[in-house]
């Protein structure tokens, strides 16, 4: 049993990690420390329910869907990365904000659709499925919020810069997770 519970650990920290990176990319354009508790409680909730509901639909379903979500997923944030991206280079365009409105759903929900796949993959295993979306959710918020912070430092310092790189950071987090997806 105790191998289990190291084996969720890493799967938290691993799936906390991608919470990290994005939360970065989104405290680059600023977020207050409330704004940062309440983002963080958001991915958080994301993390919990569609583990939840891939252990739901893993059971019942079966694995073959699984795959295919982390790829949606990460492809959505690659997008979004790049419409965020264009939208602050342009002159006297308002940008694409990720740290409120359709953007932090869109931000939320695509770092967190691997974790349906994950979801599916772990009813056929056996974990404990409260314990599960625990420790998913906890780490979700503890990652989202230390990296929503950690931005938040990076764009007081680059101000004009910052919109366009989160959207960079997003765009890359997006790809490095899909490839990493398809070649691992």
């Amino acid at each position: 049993m105790i191998a289990v519970y190291w084996q969720l650990s890493l799967l938290a920290l691993s799936l906390g990690l991608d919470n990290l990176s994005v939360a970065v990319g989104i405290g680059v354009q600023g977020v207050s420390g409330r704004r940062a508790f309440a983002i963080a409680a958001l991915f958080a909730l994301f993390q919990t329910a569609l583990p939840a509901a891939g252990i739901w639909l893993g059971s019942a379903i079966g694995p073959r869907l699984g795959d295919y979500a982390g790829y949606v997923g990460f492809s959505a944030l690659f997008v979004l990365g790049v419409l965020t991206t264009i939208f602050a280079l342009r002159p006297g365009k308002s940008g694409f904000q990720l740290s409120s409105g359709t953007g932090l759903i869109l931000a939320a929900g695509g770092v967190s659709l691997d974790s349906l796949a994950v979801g599916f993959s772990l009813a056929l295993v056996g974990f404990p499925p409260l314990i599960t979306v625990i420790a998913l959710g906890l780490s979700a918020w503890i990652m989202t919020w230390a990296g929503l912070l950690f931005g938040r430092q990076i764009g007081a310092r680059m101000e004009e810069w910052a919109e366009a790189a989160a959207g960079a950071v997003l765009a890359v987090t997006g790809l490095v997770l899909f490839l990493h997806k398809l070649l691992g």
